[in-house]
Protein backbone atom coordinates (compact mmCIF):
# COMPACT_ATOMS: atom_id res chain seq x y z
CA UNK A 1 0.00 0.00 0.00
CA UNK A 2 1.32 3.43 -0.95
CA UNK A 3 0.43 6.51 1.12
CA UNK A 4 0.48 9.99 -0.34
CA UNK A 5 -0.15 13.14 1.71
CA UNK A 6 -0.35 16.72 0.52
CA UNK A 7 -0.64 19.84 2.57
CA UNK A 8 -3.00 21.43 0.62
CA UNK A 9 -35.97 -2.61 -34.56
CA UNK A 10 -38.38 -0.65 -36.76
CA UNK A 11 -39.75 2.55 -35.38
CA UNK A 12 -41.21 0.78 -32.37
CA UNK A 13 -37.91 -0.95 -31.56
CA UNK A 14 -36.07 2.32 -31.80
CA UNK A 15 -38.68 4.02 -29.62
CA UNK A 16 -38.41 1.36 -26.93
CA UNK A 17 -34.63 1.53 -27.03
CA UNK A 18 -34.73 5.30 -26.59
CA UNK A 19 -37.22 5.02 -23.74
CA UNK A 20 -34.96 2.51 -21.94
CA UNK A 21 -32.01 4.86 -22.22
CA UNK A 22 -34.26 7.69 -20.95
CA UNK A 23 -35.26 5.66 -17.89
CA UNK A 24 -31.64 4.82 -17.10
CA UNK A 25 -30.63 8.45 -17.44
CA UNK A 26 -33.55 9.56 -15.26
CA UNK A 27 -32.01 7.90 -12.22
CA UNK A 28 -28.97 10.11 -12.64
CA UNK A 29 -30.81 13.39 -13.20
CA UNK A 30 -30.44 14.90 -9.73
CA UNK A 31 -26.70 14.38 -9.49
CA UNK A 32 -26.06 15.38 -13.09
CA UNK A 33 -27.94 18.64 -12.61
CA UNK A 34 -25.91 19.30 -9.49
CA UNK A 35 -22.71 18.54 -11.38
CA UNK A 36 -23.70 20.96 -14.12
CA UNK A 37 -24.15 23.70 -11.53
CA UNK A 38 -20.57 23.08 -10.37
CA UNK A 39 -21.35 24.31 -6.84
CA UNK A 40 -21.07 22.62 -3.46
CA UNK A 41 -20.56 23.64 0.15
CA UNK A 42 -16.77 23.76 0.15
CA UNK A 43 -16.56 24.55 3.87
CA UNK A 44 -18.69 21.55 4.83
CA UNK A 45 -16.72 19.28 2.49
CA UNK A 46 -13.41 20.55 3.89
CA UNK A 47 -14.62 19.97 7.45
CA UNK A 48 -15.48 16.39 6.55
CA UNK A 49 -12.23 15.49 4.75
CA UNK A 50 -9.84 17.25 7.13
CA UNK A 51 -7.66 14.63 8.93
CA UNK A 52 -9.40 11.81 7.05
CA UNK A 53 -8.04 9.28 4.54
CA UNK A 54 -9.34 8.79 1.01
CA UNK A 55 -8.82 5.24 -0.25
CA UNK A 56 -8.53 4.48 -3.98
CA UNK A 57 -9.28 0.79 -4.57
CA UNK A 58 -7.72 -0.55 -7.79
CA UNK A 59 -9.41 -3.63 -9.21
CA UNK A 60 -6.17 -5.13 -10.54
CA UNK A 61 -2.75 -6.20 -9.30
CA UNK A 62 0.14 -3.85 -8.63
CA UNK A 63 2.36 -2.97 -11.57
CA UNK A 64 -0.27 -2.81 -14.31
CA UNK A 65 -1.71 0.20 -16.09
CA UNK A 66 -4.66 0.69 -13.71
CA UNK A 67 -2.33 0.60 -10.74
CA UNK A 68 0.16 3.04 -12.24
CA UNK A 69 -2.51 5.59 -13.15
CA UNK A 70 -3.99 5.39 -9.64
CA UNK A 71 -0.62 5.86 -7.97
CA UNK A 72 0.10 8.82 -10.22
CA UNK A 73 -3.25 10.38 -9.28
CA UNK A 74 -2.74 9.49 -5.62
CA UNK A 75 0.46 11.52 -5.46
CA UNK A 76 -1.28 14.72 -6.57
CA UNK A 77 -4.97 14.45 -5.63
CA UNK A 78 -5.01 15.56 -1.99
CA UNK A 79 -4.26 19.24 -2.59
CA UNK A 80 -7.27 19.49 -4.90
CA UNK A 81 -9.79 18.10 -2.36
CA UNK A 82 -11.15 20.54 0.25
CA UNK A 83 -9.71 19.53 3.61
CA UNK A 84 -6.68 17.85 1.98
CA UNK A 85 -7.21 14.25 3.16
CA UNK A 86 -4.46 11.66 3.03
CA UNK A 87 -4.76 9.53 -0.11
CA UNK A 88 -3.88 5.84 -0.17
CA UNK A 89 -3.97 3.34 -3.03
CA UNK A 90 -4.90 -0.31 -2.40
CA UNK A 91 -5.20 -3.23 -4.81
CA UNK A 92 -8.22 -5.55 -4.71
CA UNK A 93 -7.63 -7.76 -7.73
CA UNK A 94 -9.87 -10.45 -9.15
CA UNK A 95 -12.41 -11.23 -11.87
CA UNK A 96 -11.44 -8.31 -14.08
CA UNK A 97 -12.21 -5.85 -11.23
CA UNK A 98 -15.67 -7.30 -10.50
CA UNK A 99 -14.54 -8.08 -6.94
CA UNK A 100 -13.49 -4.47 -6.40
CA UNK A 101 -16.66 -3.13 -8.04
CA UNK A 102 -18.85 -5.33 -5.81
CA UNK A 103 -16.95 -4.12 -2.74
CA UNK A 104 -17.18 -0.44 -3.63
CA UNK A 105 -20.88 -0.73 -4.48
CA UNK A 106 -21.95 -2.67 -1.37
CA UNK A 107 -19.37 -2.94 1.40
CA UNK A 108 -17.31 0.24 1.20
CA UNK A 109 -18.36 3.33 3.17
CA UNK A 110 -20.72 5.54 1.19
CA UNK A 111 -19.36 8.71 2.74
CA UNK A 112 -16.91 9.82 0.06
CA UNK A 113 -13.83 8.19 1.58
CA UNK A 114 -13.60 5.38 -0.99
CA UNK A 115 -13.08 5.70 -4.74
CA UNK A 116 -13.11 2.64 -6.98
CA UNK A 117 -10.85 2.27 -10.01
CA UNK A 118 -12.63 -0.39 -12.04
CA UNK A 119 -12.75 -1.67 -15.60
CA UNK A 120 -15.37 -0.33 -17.99
CA UNK A 121 -15.61 -3.65 -19.89
CA UNK A 122 -17.20 -5.40 -16.89
CA UNK A 123 -20.33 -3.69 -18.17
CA UNK A 124 -20.60 -6.66 -20.56
CA UNK A 125 -20.86 -9.02 -17.61
CA UNK A 126 -23.76 -6.97 -16.25
CA UNK A 127 -25.39 -6.89 -19.68
CA UNK A 128 -25.23 -10.70 -19.80
CA UNK A 129 -26.56 -11.07 -16.21
CA UNK A 130 -23.41 -12.68 -14.82
CA UNK A 131 -24.46 -13.83 -11.31
CA UNK A 132 -21.16 -12.54 -9.91
CA UNK A 133 -22.28 -8.98 -10.65
CA UNK A 134 -23.69 -7.34 -7.51
CA UNK A 135 -23.82 -3.79 -8.83
CA UNK A 136 -25.54 -1.67 -11.44
CA UNK A 137 -23.11 0.26 -13.63
CA UNK A 138 -25.83 2.85 -14.31
CA UNK A 139 -25.99 3.75 -10.61
CA UNK A 140 -22.34 4.43 -9.85
CA UNK A 141 -21.39 8.09 -9.57
CA UNK A 142 -18.72 8.63 -12.22
CA UNK A 143 -15.74 10.86 -11.47
CA UNK A 144 -13.28 10.51 -14.33
CA UNK A 145 -11.50 8.41 -16.92
CA UNK A 146 -7.85 9.45 -17.43
CA UNK A 147 -7.78 8.33 -21.05
CA UNK A 148 -9.94 6.33 -23.46
CA UNK A 149 -8.12 3.21 -24.57
CA UNK A 150 -7.49 1.10 -27.64
CA UNK A 151 -6.49 -2.53 -27.28
CA UNK A 152 -3.80 -4.19 -29.37
CA UNK A 153 -2.81 -7.83 -29.84
CA UNK A 154 0.84 -8.51 -29.04
CA UNK A 155 2.73 -11.81 -29.38
CA UNK A 156 6.27 -12.99 -28.88
CA UNK A 157 8.36 -14.34 -31.74
CA UNK A 158 8.02 -17.91 -30.40
CA UNK A 159 4.91 -18.88 -32.46
CA UNK A 160 6.61 -17.71 -35.66
CA UNK A 161 3.84 -15.40 -36.88
CA UNK A 162 4.12 -11.83 -38.09
CA UNK A 163 0.62 -11.11 -39.42
CA UNK A 164 -2.88 -11.55 -37.97
CA UNK A 165 -4.11 -13.51 -40.99
CA UNK A 166 -1.50 -16.22 -40.30
CA UNK A 167 -3.51 -17.41 -37.28
CA UNK A 168 -6.90 -17.52 -39.02
CA UNK A 169 -8.71 -20.70 -40.01
CA UNK A 170 -8.18 -24.37 -39.14
CA UNK A 171 -4.67 -24.34 -40.60
CA UNK A 172 -3.64 -21.13 -38.84
CA UNK A 173 -0.77 -21.23 -36.40
CA UNK A 174 -1.93 -21.48 -32.80
CA UNK A 175 -1.05 -18.85 -30.22
CA UNK A 176 -1.62 -19.28 -26.48
CA UNK A 177 -2.78 -16.03 -24.89
CA UNK A 178 -3.42 -15.03 -21.29
CA UNK A 179 -6.82 -13.74 -20.22
CA UNK A 180 -8.32 -11.91 -17.25
CA UNK A 181 -11.94 -13.01 -16.67
CA UNK A 182 -14.53 -10.30 -17.24
CA UNK A 183 -12.14 -7.96 -19.03
CA UNK A 184 -11.21 -7.13 -22.62
CA UNK A 185 -8.06 -9.17 -22.02
CA UNK A 186 -10.50 -12.13 -22.10
CA UNK A 187 -13.26 -10.80 -24.35
CA UNK A 188 -10.99 -9.86 -27.27
CA UNK A 189 -9.34 -13.26 -27.82
CA UNK A 190 -12.65 -15.07 -27.34
CA UNK A 191 -14.32 -12.98 -30.06
CA UNK A 192 -11.27 -13.38 -32.31
CA UNK A 193 -11.36 -17.15 -31.76
CA UNK A 194 -15.06 -17.97 -31.80
CA UNK A 195 -16.29 -15.35 -34.29
CA UNK A 196 -13.36 -14.75 -36.61
CA UNK A 197 -11.79 -18.20 -36.50
CA UNK A 198 -8.44 -17.19 -35.02
CA UNK A 199 -6.50 -20.19 -33.73
CA UNK A 200 -6.12 -18.99 -30.15
CA UNK A 201 -5.85 -20.96 -26.94
CA UNK A 202 -7.08 -18.71 -24.13
CA UNK A 203 -5.68 -19.36 -20.64
CA UNK A 204 -7.84 -17.66 -18.00
CA UNK A 205 -7.39 -17.02 -14.29
CA UNK A 206 -4.88 -14.19 -14.23
CA UNK A 207 -5.72 -11.29 -11.90
CA UNK A 208 -3.95 -8.56 -13.84
CA UNK A 209 -1.84 -7.87 -16.89
CA UNK A 210 1.29 -7.88 -14.72
CA UNK A 211 0.57 -11.57 -14.09
CA UNK A 212 0.05 -12.21 -17.81
CA UNK A 213 3.33 -10.50 -18.65
CA UNK A 214 5.09 -12.74 -16.12
CA UNK A 215 3.46 -15.74 -17.81
CA UNK A 216 4.80 -14.54 -21.16
CA UNK A 217 8.29 -14.24 -19.70
CA UNK A 218 8.08 -17.78 -18.29
CA UNK A 219 6.80 -19.19 -21.59
CA UNK A 220 3.42 -20.18 -20.16
CA UNK A 221 1.64 -18.04 -22.76
CA UNK A 222 2.81 -16.33 -25.95
CA UNK A 223 0.77 -13.15 -26.11
CA UNK A 224 -2.09 -11.03 -24.86
CA UNK A 225 -4.61 -8.38 -25.81
CA UNK A 226 -3.92 -5.25 -23.77
CA UNK A 227 -4.50 -1.53 -23.97
CA UNK A 228 -1.82 0.37 -25.81
CA UNK A 229 -1.70 2.96 -23.03
CA UNK A 230 -0.73 0.20 -20.58
CA UNK A 231 1.75 -1.46 -22.94
CA UNK A 232 3.53 1.85 -23.49
CA UNK A 233 4.13 1.97 -19.74
CA UNK A 234 5.10 -1.66 -19.16
CA UNK A 235 6.44 -3.08 -22.42
CA UNK A 236 7.43 -0.23 -24.75
CA UNK A 237 10.99 -1.47 -25.33
CA UNK A 238 9.80 -4.99 -26.14
CA UNK A 239 7.54 -3.60 -28.88
CA UNK A 240 10.15 -1.14 -30.12
CA UNK A 241 12.84 -3.82 -30.39
CA UNK A 242 10.52 -6.28 -32.13
CA UNK A 243 10.74 -8.80 -29.28
CA UNK A 244 6.96 -8.44 -29.12
CA UNK A 245 5.03 -8.06 -32.38
CA UNK A 246 1.80 -6.06 -32.70
CA UNK A 247 -0.61 -8.05 -34.90
CA UNK A 248 -3.85 -6.02 -34.63
CA UNK A 249 -5.38 -2.89 -33.10
CA UNK A 250 -8.97 -3.06 -31.90
CA UNK A 251 -10.24 0.28 -33.11
CA UNK A 252 -11.75 1.60 -36.30
CA UNK A 253 -9.21 4.41 -36.48
CA UNK A 254 -5.46 3.74 -36.30
CA UNK A 255 -3.63 4.64 -33.09
CA UNK A 256 -1.74 7.83 -33.89
CA UNK A 257 1.43 7.03 -31.96
CA UNK A 258 1.57 3.25 -32.47
CA UNK A 259 5.21 2.19 -32.30
CA UNK A 260 5.02 0.05 -35.47
CA UNK A 261 3.40 0.94 -38.82
CA UNK A 262 0.72 -0.81 -40.88
CA UNK A 263 -1.02 -2.68 -38.05
CA UNK A 264 -4.55 -3.65 -39.20
CA UNK A 265 -7.60 -2.11 -37.50
CA UNK A 266 -11.04 -3.60 -36.79
CA UNK A 267 -12.22 -2.42 -40.21
CA UNK A 268 -9.41 -4.35 -41.90
CA UNK A 269 -9.51 -7.59 -39.90
CA UNK A 270 -13.32 -7.93 -39.74
CA UNK A 271 -14.71 -10.11 -42.52
CA UNK A 272 -18.25 -8.73 -42.30
CA UNK A 273 -20.22 -5.88 -40.78
CA UNK A 274 -21.44 -8.25 -38.06
CA UNK A 275 -17.85 -9.10 -37.14
CA UNK A 276 -17.04 -5.39 -37.05
CA UNK A 277 -19.98 -4.67 -34.74
CA UNK A 278 -19.06 -7.50 -32.39
CA UNK A 279 -15.44 -6.40 -32.21
CA UNK A 280 -16.46 -2.78 -31.74
CA UNK A 281 -19.00 -3.31 -28.95
CA UNK A 282 -17.23 -6.29 -27.41
CA UNK A 283 -13.77 -4.75 -27.20
CA UNK A 284 -13.54 -1.13 -28.35
CA UNK A 285 -16.53 0.85 -27.07
CA UNK A 286 -16.34 -0.37 -23.42
CA UNK A 287 -12.78 0.92 -23.29
CA UNK A 288 -13.90 4.46 -24.05
CA UNK A 289 -14.61 4.41 -20.29
CA UNK A 290 -12.05 1.75 -19.41
CA UNK A 291 -9.95 2.88 -16.42
CA UNK A 292 -12.90 4.55 -14.73
CA UNK A 293 -13.05 6.12 -11.25
CA UNK A 294 -16.33 5.83 -9.34
CA UNK A 295 -17.95 6.32 -5.97
CA UNK A 296 -20.91 4.21 -4.84
CA UNK A 297 -24.53 5.30 -5.05
CA UNK A 298 -25.54 7.02 -1.85
CA UNK A 299 -22.36 9.08 -1.60
CA UNK A 300 -23.37 12.58 -0.42
CA UNK A 301 -23.73 14.76 -3.55
CA UNK A 302 -21.50 17.55 -2.20
CA UNK A 303 -18.61 15.16 -1.58
CA UNK A 304 -19.10 13.34 -4.89
CA UNK A 305 -19.07 16.67 -6.71
CA UNK A 306 -16.00 17.81 -4.79
CA UNK A 307 -14.20 14.62 -5.83
CA UNK A 308 -15.20 15.05 -9.47
CA UNK A 309 -13.91 18.64 -9.42
CA UNK A 310 -10.71 17.40 -7.76
CA UNK A 311 -10.18 14.91 -10.59
CA UNK A 312 -10.73 17.69 -13.13
CA UNK A 313 -8.10 19.79 -11.37
CA UNK A 314 -5.61 16.97 -10.88
CA UNK A 315 -5.49 16.13 -14.58
CA UNK A 316 -4.80 19.82 -15.31
CA UNK A 317 -2.09 19.89 -12.63
CA UNK A 318 1.29 20.71 -14.21
CA UNK A 319 3.15 18.57 -11.67
CA UNK A 320 0.98 15.55 -12.48
CA UNK A 321 1.49 16.14 -16.20
CA UNK A 322 5.27 16.16 -15.75
CA UNK A 323 5.09 12.88 -13.80
CA UNK A 324 2.73 11.41 -16.41
CA UNK A 325 5.15 12.23 -19.22
CA UNK A 326 8.02 10.63 -17.32
CA UNK A 327 6.00 7.45 -16.88
CA UNK A 328 4.61 7.45 -20.44
CA UNK A 329 1.09 7.83 -18.99
CA UNK A 330 -1.20 9.47 -21.52
CA UNK A 331 -3.72 11.99 -20.15
CA UNK A 332 -6.84 12.83 -22.19
CA UNK A 333 -9.60 12.76 -19.57
CA UNK A 334 -13.37 12.48 -19.60
CA UNK A 335 -15.56 13.32 -16.62
CA UNK A 336 -18.81 12.64 -14.79
CA UNK A 337 -21.91 13.00 -16.86
CA UNK A 338 -20.17 12.30 -20.18
CA UNK A 339 -19.04 8.92 -18.85
CA UNK A 340 -22.46 8.12 -17.43
CA UNK A 341 -24.14 8.80 -20.78
CA UNK A 342 -21.82 6.31 -22.50
CA UNK A 343 -22.62 3.71 -19.83
CA UNK A 344 -26.41 3.98 -20.05
CA UNK A 345 -26.35 4.06 -23.85
CA UNK A 346 -24.27 0.88 -23.85
CA UNK A 347 -26.65 -0.85 -21.41
CA UNK A 348 -29.55 0.19 -23.64
CA UNK A 349 -28.18 -1.51 -26.77
CA UNK A 350 -30.60 -3.42 -28.97
CA UNK A 351 -31.53 -6.94 -27.88
CA UNK A 352 -30.32 -8.29 -31.24
CA UNK A 353 -26.79 -6.97 -30.75
CA UNK A 354 -26.82 -7.98 -27.09
CA UNK A 355 -27.77 -11.57 -27.97
CA UNK A 356 -25.07 -11.77 -30.65
CA UNK A 357 -22.45 -10.43 -28.25
CA UNK A 358 -23.50 -12.88 -25.56
CA UNK A 359 -23.35 -15.79 -28.00
CA UNK A 360 -19.93 -14.64 -29.17
CA UNK A 361 -18.49 -14.38 -25.67
CA UNK A 362 -20.01 -17.38 -23.94
CA UNK A 363 -17.32 -19.61 -25.44
CA UNK A 364 -14.91 -17.98 -23.04
CA UNK A 365 -16.95 -19.35 -20.14
CA UNK A 366 -16.37 -22.98 -21.10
Amino acid sequence: MDVFTKDRGGAMRHSRHGFLVFLLLLGYTATSLAAQSGTFDEKAVANFYRNKTLRIIVGFTAGGGYDQYSRLIGRHLSKHIPGNPNVIVDNMAGAGSIIAANHVYHAAPKDGTVVGNISGPIILEQLFANPAIQFDMAKFRYLAVPVSETYVFVVTRKPGVSKFEEILGPNGKQITVGGIPGSTVEHAPVIARDVMGANLKVVLGYKGTADVRMAIESGEVEGLFNSYTSLKITSFEKMKSGEWLVLAQLSEKPIKDLIVPNVPTITQIAKSNEHRQLLKFGTSTPNDFGKVYVVPPGTPPDRAMALEKAFEKVFADKELQVDANKGKLEIDPMFGEDIHKLVVEFLGMSSDLKNKLQAALKGGKK
